[in-house]
């Protein structure tokens, strides 16, 4: 018992003195830092410094020569003619995206961009061809040009291209002279109605062939026109022939220059008339041409020279007297009949009773007749009145007939 007391005295003794005792602090003070270590540190986060700000260098450096790249590029590009193609820069290696025309040179732009200094490569897997729409032309559009003449006045009104063509039309149409060439056949030209509008497609493919077309109308037309619209590539004419023949002969002269505007693109509408058609003949009239023609040449003959279809003056005379009844007759077609002796072959003998019928026809004609009232016939020696042995009898024989016919 004495010792277990001992003992916890022992015990209490102890934890006073602990109790007593200072109490330390649980904190140590900070270890003294070491000077070198502290520059080798400062030193290392120098170098990493540098080495990030060069690498924003670097990075900085290649975005700019890369844009310089891209600038470059699609200005080379433009100046090849490529307007809507433009260029990616990665590095040294070009890729070009966008469309181009059809009918250009895609290569000559990728070349242009490969000559390039700082290019490494090109790549134009991304540029596709477009087509090229239908270039829509905004053509000057003028009046159409008229040449009208009355007499011997000439009018030309519409829009021309230039001062130069005015001139020429006037000149050109003041050059024109009567059929017998004694006279100016306009001694007026009047041009004050052509404007000059700019931008005029040039008139040098049908002008010439226009002034050429006038002339060759005003020899048959007191009173006509032509009229030229470009735009429509139409050539109309205009006028009234007094005969069906100056009608005829004067669509036959135009041919040519009409076939030459049709080469030109040009649709021609002849629009010259010749006088109207008579009525239909009747019966009575028919049978009083026959009687009237018939009493006239008997006993008479229409004379040609010697073995030829040349009409003599006493021929002439003849048709004259003939041609009274004709016109007053005028609907009643009549058919010229050529005969022969049968003296010569009956191959020569046609062909003359056909060239003599066709004399007489041209005979009328250029007094003013219609050609196509007329029926000119060669018959040779086949229809004898008379004994061909005889040369009272041969004389009767050669002789030309007109035949009133009903229609």
């Amino acid at each position: 018992m004495a010792n277990k007391t001992s003992k916890r005295l022992q015990q209490l003794d102890r934890k006073t003195q602990t109790r007593s005792q200072p109490m330390t602090s649980r904190f140590t003070t900070p270890t003294e830092v070491d000077p070198a270590a502290s520059w080798a540190a400062f030193l290392a986060g120098m170098v990493l410094l540098v080495l990030m700000l060069m690498a924003l260098a670097v990075l900085m450096g290649t975005a700019s020569v890369e844009s310089d790249l891209e600038t470059r590029s699609e200005q080379a590009l433009r100046i090849a003619g490529f307007q809507e193609i433009t260029a990616d820069v990665d590095g040294f290696a070009v890729s070009l995206k966008g469309q181009y025309r059809e009918g250009q040179d895609l290569d000559s732009g990728v070349q242009a961009v490969a000559a390039l200094s700082g290019v490494g490569s090109v790549d134009a897997t991304g540029v596709w061809e477009i087509e090229t729409p239908d270039a829509v032309v905004s053509a000057v559009s003028g009046s159409p040009v008229v040449v009208s003449w009355s007499g011997d006045t000439v009018t030309v009104s519409g829009t021309i291209s230039t001062e130069e063509q005015r001139d020429f039309l006037s000149t050109s149409l003041g050059a024109f002279v009567t059929g017998d060439g004694t006279a100016a056949r306009f001694s007026v030209v009047e041009v004050a109605d052509v404007a000059v509008l700019e931008g005029l497609e040039p008139e040098d493919d049908w002008i010439g062939t226009i002034v050429a077309l006038v002339g060759t109308l005003a020899e048959g037309l007191d009173e006509g026109s032509v009229t030229v619209n470009p735009a429509g590539e139409v050539v109309t004419t205009a006028g009234e022939a007094e005969t069906r023949q100056i009608k005829r002969d004067l669509s036959s002269a135009s041919e040519g220059l009409i076939v030459a505007l049709g080469v030109e693109g040009f649709d021609v509408t002849d629009g010259v008339l010749g006088p109207p058609k008579p009525p239909a003949p009747t019966k009575a009239d028919v049978e009083e041409l026959e009687r009237t023609l018939a009493e006239l040449i008997e006993g008479k003959v229409v004379e040609f020279e010697f073995a030829s279809d040349q009409l003599t003056p006493a021929g002439i005379a003849l048709l004259d007297e003939l041609l009274v009844p004709l016109v007053e007759f005028s609907a009643v077609p009549v058919e010229i009949a050529g005969h022969a002796d049968a003296q010569g072959s009956a191959e020569r003998n046609l062909d003359l009773s056909r060239r003599r019928a066709q004399a007489v026809l041209d005979y009328f004609v250029s007094r003013g007749e219609d050609p196509e009232r007329f029926l000119a016939v060669g018959y040779g020696d086949t229809r004898p009145i008379a004994d061909n042995s005889t040369e009272e009898g041969r004389q009767k024989n050669r002789r030309i007939e007109f035949i009133a016919l009903e229609g």
